[in-house]
């Protein structure tokens, strides 16, 4: 990959956060909150998180934000968190905890880094989404949990809600130069086809639809599910990716991964979108792109994943983590026309 590829995308995932351990995370922990417990390392893709036990205060996750991070993105994550519980209450999201100073977020120097953003949030208890076995209900479920979160967010704003962000869905078509890193051909022409599609069909469209500020990343790693009744959503993380942006890219996001299983490939995904549905019902227009905008969230997740894996090899599982989902969706997927699919979610993802 060129420099030039680093000017599109920003110095934030040029180089890896300078390390930081479970010693540096408990001692913020005492002096800046004063708890005290454990700490284990959780994986992300630019901070680090630490999952915290305390014995008397119970659970939270500890926040060290790559050094590149602006200080008004995560305000904008604790002002949307807060907004949340304040629309909805029975909402299952993080919730801030204040330092001793009375702060959301304060930057220090860690293990002699350059300064970095600390944040202290509550653990969500229960089996991530990824880990969980599927069903009709779950993916139901699935689908009505990100209605509720898209109206508790409808009547938020911030000004970070406009940054320049590299999981827009909407500016696929910038990644095309990443497709260099997918070594298989044929699947470097699933991706092409991919977004060649959005850009016919769907980005002519995006400027005419209802936006608003979204989660922007309901991943199968950042959906929480009941450890016993793993068709119950218990909560969701990750407010990292939010953005400003149509409600119909919010939803894509959620549909890409309720994988295609036996049958029709959209079967799943129908069954995510009714569940929104009965919430949040969509307009003609934003079921009418739906597909390519599944398939544009797909193509997406192969370019920056294979571009990562590249150049960041510590964290080459983590990024590839998904990629074998990611290949058989988008063959699937590539064998449906958009009218074909268009007229499958027409037929199959009503309310019930």
């Amino acid at each position: 990959m060129s420099a030039a590829a680093l000017d599109i995308f920003g110095e934030t995932l040029a180089e890896d956060a300078p390390d930081a351990s479970e010693v540096d995370a408990l001692a913020i922990l005492g002096r800046h909150y004063g708890l005290t417990g454990t700490a284990r390392p959780l994986p992300g893709e630019r901070d680090h998180n630490f999952h915290i036990k305390t014995e008397k205060d119970g659970e939270f996750v500890l926040k060290i934000s790559h050094p590149a991070e602006e200080a008004g993105f995560t305000d904008f994550q604790n002002k949307a968190l807060d907004h949340i519980a304040l629309v909805d209450p029975t909402l299952p999201v993080p919730s801030v905890r204040k330092s001793l100073g009375g702060e959301a977020q304060f930057a220090i120097s860690v293990a002699g880094s350059a300064p970095r953003i600390i944040r202290l949030v509550t653990y969500l208890p229960g089996v991530l989404l990824s880990r969980s076995p599927t069903s009709v209900a779950q993916d139901r479920n699935v689908g009505i949990f990100l209605a509720r979160l898209g109206k508790a967010l409808r009547g938020f704003f911030h000004p970070a809600a406009g940054s320049d962000l590299l999981w827009d869905i909407r500016k696929v078509a910038k990644t095309r130069p990443m497709t260099a890193d997918i070594a298989d051909a044929g699947h470097r022409a699933l991706v092409e086809r991919a977004i060649d599609s959005f850009e016919e069909h769907a980005a002519p469209i995006i400027p005419q639809l209802r936006a608003q500020i979204v989660h922007n990343d309901m991943n199968s790693y950042n959906v929480v599910m009941d450890a016993s009744r793993p068709e119950l959503v218990t909560g969701i993380l990750d407010f990292g990716d939010m953005i400003h942006s149509p409600l119909i890219c919010d939803l894509a996001i959620g549909a890409v991964y309720r994988w295609p299983a036996e049958g029709h490939p959209l079967a799943p995904a129908a069954r995510f979108v009714a569940g929104y549905q009965s919430v949040q019902p969509l307009e003609a227009e934003e079921i009418g792109i739906l597909f390519d905008l599944i398939r544009a969230r797909l193509a997406l997740i192969a370019n920056i994943a294979s571009w990562q894996a590249e150049r960041f090899p510590a964290k080459r599982a983590y990024v590839l983590r998904l990629i074998t989902e990611v290949w058989t969706s988008l063959e699937r997927l590539d064998a449906l026309s958009p009218a074909d699919a268009r007229r499958y979610f027409l037929d199959h993802s009503n309310p019930e």
